[in-house]
């Protein structure tokens, strides 16, 4: 075995190959898209049963409106409830 091993003074490196370098160019990301109408404003968030959800939805259909429209109709409603005028929109 000794005849085998190969002494660190005769061994012979090779050198490494450079590995090429990933391509480091990032498109910039796009802008978020935010509607005109959504300009200024902040959002709420409100967690439903599905069943209130559904029921959400389908006042939507029958009346020929979003979801949107009634929250913020319902907003306006308890905002007049309490005597709180609501933020021009």
């Amino acid at each position: 075995m000794r005849q085998v091993a190969v002494s660190p003074e005769s061994a012979v490196i090779a050198p490494r190959k450079a590995e090429p370098e990933p391509a480091t160019k990032v498109a910039p990301a796009p802008k978020p898209f935010y509607a005109a109408t959504r300009v200024g404003k902040k959002k709420v968030t409100a967690t439903l049963s599905p069943a209130d959800h559904k029921q959400l939805k389908s006042l939507a259909v029958d009346r020929e409106t979003t979801t949107e429209a009634l929250l913020s109709e319902a907003i306006a409603d308890l905002f007049a409830k309490y005597g709180r005028q609501t933020a021009a929109h």
